[in-house]
């Protein structure tokens, strides 16, 4: 039993949203372009975005029902972008060499603090060394004259 193919469109003229849900494969993989090229003709479109989150499963024909929803809208000019993708789909687009389309993910934020290493060294203490002794044994000097802070 073949599984169905649901489209659903949103959005205003700039961007338009168009939902994929369901499995895209050889069956049902013709309607996506179809569905795209009768949008493009019959409405003023600014941009596309193509959300294939829901979809469950994809095969080579559904990749080059992407593929070919991308050229057809880049030959009249207007930007698309695949919103978001499952991971079935990103693993496929990468191995039938469509990964180009993928989104870009944002990078993580790096963290607000850096890992406590023990010391900042600011400098060489007055007698020349670099580094303080361990902090167990102070050898008698106060922590006050090394230039390093201790964490």
């Amino acid at each position: 039993m073949a599984e169905d193919l649901q489209l659903r469109l949103a959005g205003r003229p700039s961007p338009v949203q168009l939902t994929a849900a369901g499995a895209l494969h050889a069956d049902n993989a013709h309607r996506l372009p179809k569905f795209l090229v009768s949008l493009l003709r019959t409405r003023p479109v600014g941009a596309v975005r193509l959300d294939l989150r829901a979809v469950r499963r994809i095969d080579e024909v559904g990749v080059a029902a992407v593929v070919l929803c991308g050229r057809e809208a880049a030959r009249r000019g207007i930007p698309f972008t695949l919103d978001g993708c499952s991971r079935v789909v990103a693993a496929s687009l990468r191995a039938y060499g469509a990964g180009h389309l993928l989104p870009v993910r944002p990078r993580r934020g790096m963290p607000l603090r850096a890992p406590h290493t023990g010391t900042v060294c600011t400098g060489a203490a007055p007698d020349g060394r670099r580094h303080p002794p361990a902090p167990a044994v102070p050898s008698g000097r106060s922590w006050s004259q090394w230039p390093c802070r201790w964490r």
